[in-house]
């Protein structure tokens, strides 16, 4: 089976902390299902759903024994996990994304998210 879904791990603009940006989908209600699916079948917890209508985005927070992540689905259909706090699932998470058939890692110039001086 061929991925048909892309992410990157990166930093946050002018950040340390890493994220996990999805490549756009078709259908990215339908990914985000998806995505959460994946982390339940791991140990995350949804604790809330926050539909932000001034703004077209998504907010799904999750958590885990580590803490708490959110997932933005953004009017585009990009798809970010978002941990600031919570780094370890951030790396959990690319861990599991990396090990299923449905999504492809991209590479990431991380001197690309930093901020110029």
């Amino acid at each position: 089976m061929r991925p048909n879904n892309t992410y990157k791990l990166r930093p946050a603009y002018g950040s340390e902390n890493l994220l996990i940006e999805f490549g756009t989908a078709d259908d990215g209600e339908y990914l985000l299902f998806e995505i959460m699916k994946l982390l339940s079948m791991h140990g995350f917890e949804q604790q809330g759903k926050i539909d932000l209508w001034m703004n077209d985005e998504i907010l799904v927070v999750m958590c885990s024994q580590n803490g708490r992540v959110t997932l933005s689905l953004d009017v585009w259909g990009s798809i970010y996990i978002l941990a600031n706090n919570n780094q370890q699932d951030i790396r959990r998470i690319d861990t599991l994304l990396q090990n299923t058939k449905k999504f492809k890692k991209e590479s990431v110039d991380f001197d690309q998210y930093r901020m110029p001086l």
